[in-house]
């Protein structure tokens, strides 16, 4: 299977949510290698302990990073007002009108 077929079939096997344990696994070690920006080669040089545990610290790292972010928007979310949508007062300009 050439490389444009087998990106094309997962894909699709993405859009249709079927996981197989080799696309779980590949898409383990892309995870690992974006995080840490190396090659996926040099993924695949690592000990399987070394690989699991650079899985698992980076998801940690991301779901904190993800959970502090979603912290940081619902805080600026609640105190973030739009003069135009606060009821009873004239929008900002209109009072010359």
């Amino acid at each position: 299977m050439t490389w444009p077929e087998r990106a094309e079939q997962l894909y699709q096997d993405m859009k249709r949510e079927k996981t197989t344990i080799e696309s779980m696994v590949d898409g383990m070690v892309y995870y690992v290698a974006r995080h840490y920006k190396i090659s996926i080669t040099e993924v695949l040089a690592m000990a399987p302990d070394v690989f699991e545990q650079s899985f698992v610290w980076a998801t940690a790292s991301d779901r904190r990073q993800a959970d502090e972010m979603e912290k940081v928007t619902n805080q600026s979310k609640s105190t973030t007002s739009i003069g135009s949508t606060e009821r009873g007062t004239p929008f900002p300009g209109s009072e010359g009108w």
